[in-house]
């Protein structure tokens, strides 16, 4: 038996955030044969996987870059939340940089109101500035963005810390350059946290405890697989970690030079059903 474990966006997902149908029928081939497992190894909350994909498609879940780990009943199995204090911290600083952001916790994505206004501000400003750029494109960043399942808006972001509430992860989602990177630098050197990216124009804050590839190891001792029969599909940043300790490693076509670099097999972009083309042709599954 070997483990899968696929990315979504840039991956399974196309250019529109909508599931490939011929990716997902090949997993639902896949899992029907019963020789395999499935899991779903994404930067995405794991109420929004299942939004996004169907409640009826019982699979295990990493979810939030690795900082939590599903099974296939929708039992945790582990997580690894950035610390109440250091989740406290990173909040005020990011309230101080004026930035869109987002909490991720168990139940909600948390988003302070008023974040839609401020990333249409950066995009007028950006506009007035080179009147050619693809405001359009731009626009629709902003509408994927807040049509995650489970995103709900909220007043003071501090409250979500001061209720007891585990913190995933921190997405920041801005179109400015100079103030994603100096938040970058500033999370660079932090004791407790790390920073990773699974887009342009975002930047995410985990616990140094979490990224995908600790996740995809943990879930393949579950399941008593052992790393050299796992298969990992991926296309940024986010997912090097998993390249990097995985059996096989596919590259999404439209994948990073640095996923590729890695991958033992490339196959097509997103937009033209890679995952399907890797499990059907290339892995021959």
């Amino acid at each position: 038996m070997k483990l899968i474990a696929i990315d979504l966006d840039g991956t399974l997902l196309t250019a529109e955030s909508k599931p490939s149908v011929e990716g997902l029928a090949a997993i639902r081939s896949i899992l029907s044969a019963n020789h395999h497992k499935v899991t779903i190894c994404t930067g995405r909350a794991r109420f929004d996987v299942m939004g996004i994909l169907g409640e009826d498609l019982s699979i295990p879940i990493i979810s939030s870059n690795g900082a939590a780990v599903h099974d296939e009943h929708g039992k945790l199995l582990k997580e690894t939340p950035i610390p109440h204090v250091i989740a406290a911290e990173s909040i005020n600083y990011l309230l101080e940089q004026d930035v869109y952001f987002e909490i991720f916790s168990p139940d909600e994505i948390y988003s302070p109101c008023g974040g839609e206004g401020k990333l249409q501000a950066e995009i007028d400003i950006l506009a007035s500035a080179n009147p050619n750029i693809d405001i359009d494109t731009l626009q629709k960043g902003i509408q994927i963005q807040f049509q995650q399942f489970g995103i709900q808006q909220i007043d003071d972001p501090r409250e979500v810390v001061r209720s007891g509430t585990a913190v995933y992860k921190l997405l920041i989602y801005t179109y400015d350059d100079a103030k994603l990177e100096r938040i970058r630098n500033h999370f660079q050197d932090q004791a407790y946290t790390h920073t990773t990216a699974a887009a342009k124009h975002t930047l995410e804050i985990i616990s140094t405890d979490t990224d995908k590839g600790s996740a995809l190891q943990f879930m393949a001792s579950h399941y008593h697989i052992g790393m050299a029969d796992t298969i990992v599909i991926g296309d940024n940043y986010n997912d090097i970690a998993m390249f990097q300790v995985a059996g096989t490693g596919v590259a999404m076509g439209n994948a990073v030079d640095e996923i590729k670099q890695l991958s033992t097999l490339v196959t097509r972009s997103n937009n033209e059903h890679g995952v399907a083309y890797a499990l059907n042709t290339l892995l021959n599954l």
